[in-house]
């Protein structure tokens, strides 16, 4: 296991999907594993599954599985051709429906009709991650003009982006419960919901997962964890409601950088970031992070920067997304994330020792996590051990971000791989245990083994008696290893 404390997701697919090249990616430095749900079908994705868990099993390092859902993604439909070729100055019709175009200069539209309620003359369009930009000109009963202002084709299955439309559509399409169902049954450890606005599609999505797992009977110690991914201006301006009620967020560059001023995403991230960090929610980056080696074996230097720039910002986690689902190089380009990741934190650039926020009269636990942080600097502990069923002592350790290793004793496998999403947290599967004593003799073992420290350096112990019981950390302790 490579020692580094930000984690590294990637998408899976075509290029990556046998279990020998998951192994080597789990290997390079893989820690969670993306399913994208706007391409494939649940036979494809159950395959994944498999092979993803086969992977984790022949490694022995957790991989958290997590589905993302596509959400209300506006998308062309059939063309006549292949492709359209357009021009500065052409005047397309856009209609909406899902059938097939017979004319040249009309494209389709896959979406409900109910969005050309809310397009009005002079609206820009973005298609195709913006290689394609129109001005609305008139909008009809089922249809509408617009301006082309830039591009050269129009190609099926490409997404539409409305930066000037206020959008009030469902976030979730009754294909995304369908797909939600889907995981919920093949036990995911996390979902990325698509287009979130506010805080109550948080909500709708946590009420739709209870009635699937109440419908399978599915009872587990964790519940699944949720993403929201940040895509669209509306969650721009409700980020802390959002940050208040999901368990992590995403910042989805992509859609989020076509939605925005393409000159305000970088402090949009960085601001996102850190207020994520201060709710110890752990925060994704996610695209076009190593873009170029979908192709190329070596990045940009741009590219290696913008990757050092997300973990110096204190990111939880990196996501790669075409480089590994259909790129040529799955294995480099993890590899080459990792090594990045590696150096970056080395430098003393990566300053760890981020302000405590603890106010008086939070909680405990939080007050706990902080101090745990400085009697580790205090006393030069080698480690921060905690045991917790949720993995939320872990995350509350992690978002103070120690310098060292924090180990993290669970008995419940969602926990011990949805800590996989969380900053210098190594988490291990342990069977409950009800004195502290317990835990530091049965996790010793572990330490040892796996050279995290040796005979008689110091460690903090982050618990509550019964050890390992939610809501009741309430005592931090330092113990020499023997």
């Amino acid at each position: 296991m490579l020692n580094k404390s930000t984690k590294i997701g990637a998408t899976i697919g075509p290029a990556c999907d046998s279990v020998t090249t998951l192994v080597k990616m789990i290997k390079a430095g893989m820690n969670f594993a993306r399913l994208n749900f706007s391409h494939g079908d649940h036979k494809s994705h159950a395959i994944l599954i498999k092979n993803i868990r086969s992977a984790e099993e022949k490694t022995g390092i957790p991989v958290a599985i997590m589905g993302d859902i596509r959400g209300p993604r506006i998308r062309l439909g059939g063309m006549v051709k292949e492709c359209v070729l357009i021009k500065h100055g052409d005047i397309l019709t856009f209609v909406v429906g899902s059938r097939s175009s017979k004319k040249e200069k009309e494209v389709l539209v896959d979406c409900p009709e109910e969005i050309l309620k809310f397009l009005k003359k002079g609206h820009t369009i973005l298609i195709d991650d913006g290689n394609v930009e129109v001005k609305v000109l008139k909008v009809g009963k089922n249809s509408f003009e617009a301006l082309v202002l830039e591009g050269e084709r129009l190609c099926p299955h490409k997404g539409l982006n409305f930066p000037d439309s206020h959008l009030d559509i469902p976030p979730i399409s009754e294909k995304d419960k369908k797909d939600l169902e889907f995981c919920v049954k093949q036990e995911v450890d996390a979902i990325a919901m698509s287009f979130v606005t506010c805080a109550q599609d948080i909500l709708d999505l946590k009420y739709l997962i209870k009635k699937f797992e109440k419908k399978y009977k599915k009872k587990e110690k964790q519940e699944i964890f949720i993403v929201a991914k940040i895509e669209r201006y509306e969650a721009v301006d409700n980020i802390d409601e959002i940050i208040d009620v999901t368990d992590g967020v995403m910042v989805a560059r992509g859609d989020l950088g076509l939605e925005l001023k393409q000159s305000m995403v970088p402090v949009t991230q960085k601001s996102i970031i850190e207020k994520c960090n201060k709710a110890a929610k752990p925060v994704i980056v996610a695209t076009q992070m190593l873009d170029s080696m979908q192709e190329k074996k070596r990045p940009t230097r741009a590219e290696v920067s913008d990757v050092a720039n997300a973990v110096v910002d204190h990111s939880d986690g990196l996501l790669l997304t075409n480089e590994t689902a259909a790129g040529k190089h799955p294995v480099l380009t993890v590899n080459t994330m990792s090594e990045i990741i590696l150096d970056t934190e080395k430098s003393d650039f990566d300053d760890l020792n981020l302000p405590l926020t603890h106010k008086r009269g939070e909680s405990i636990d939080l007050a706990i996590s902080e101090l745990s942080r400085t009697l580790a600097e205090e006393v030069g502990a080698k480690l921060i051990l905690a045991a917790s069923i949720t993995g939320g002592t872990g995350r509350l350790i992690s978002h103070v971000r120690p310098n060292m290793p924090i180990l993290v004793a669970t008995n419940s496998k969602r926990s011990w791989r949805q800590l996989s999403l969380s900053w210098g947290v190594r988490s291990f599967i342990l069977p409950p245990v009800k004195t502290i004593e317990e835990l530091v003799e049965r996790s010793v073992s572990y330490i040892k083994t796996k050279k995290i420290a040796k005979k008689k350096d110091l460690m903090i112990i982050v618990t509550g008696e019964p050890v390992g019981h939610a809501g009741n950390v309430n005592l931090v302790e330092v113990r020499e290893i023997k």
